[in-house]
């Protein structure tokens, strides 16, 4: 009986082993495309990566260029205002201008007045203001005015006495009776 037996199973075996076999190839082949997907998926991100590099470098190269096209709008603007003003003469600045302003007239325009004109145009009256709280306001007529320039001023008026140094840091004007 057991070559009965052996002979039935046989084919089933057989069968199963087909059965194998054709897994084993749907196996690999699924292997194959899991590899093959993955290598496309690390090609792609290599190509975002250096795409997002290369968008970097542009975003600096246009802000870089951003800031170059800015500072040529601003020297060709500064060009045109000197090149628009009336050009004078020695001579004809001295007929033009007098020796002496009348009293009570406004004071010069910002850019022709000097750092003493300016820190003294900030003190209004009898308040004590610091250097910190002196520059800013120099500042809005000359933006390239250093801290140090307002403190060297400061000292400079002091020393001169058109500024009395109440207590360390703080400056005011002389009082009126001070003054004579």
């Amino acid at each position: 009986m057991s070559t009965a037996r052996s002979a039935a199973a046989h084919p089933f075996v057989a069968h199963l082993r087909q059965v194998a076999a054709l897994e084993h190839d749907r196996r690999t082949a699924a292997e194959e495309a899991c590899t093959k997907a993955q290598q496309v998926l690390d090609e792609a991100r290599l190509r975002i990566a250096d795409a997002e590099q290369e968008l970097a470098q542009a975003e600096q190269r246009r802000l870089i260029a951003a800031e170059r096209s800015s500072a040529a709008a601003a020297m060709i603007a500064s060009a045109e205002d000197f090149l628009n003003e009336p050009a004078a003469t020695a001579a004809d600045a001295e007929d033009t201008q007098p020796a002496d302003p009348p009293p009570g007239s406004r004071p010069p325009a910002s850019d022709s007045r000097t750092l003493k004109e300016l820190v003294l145009a900030v003190f209004t009256g009898p308040e004590m203001l610091s250097p910190a709280e002196v520059a800013p306001l120099v500042r809005v007529h000359r933006s390239k005015t250093t801290n140090k320039a307002v403190r060297s001023t400061l000292t400079v008026l002091r020393r001169e006495g058109a500024l009395v140094l109440v207590e360390r840091g703080y400056y005011r004007l002389p009082k009126q009776e001070e003054r004579l």
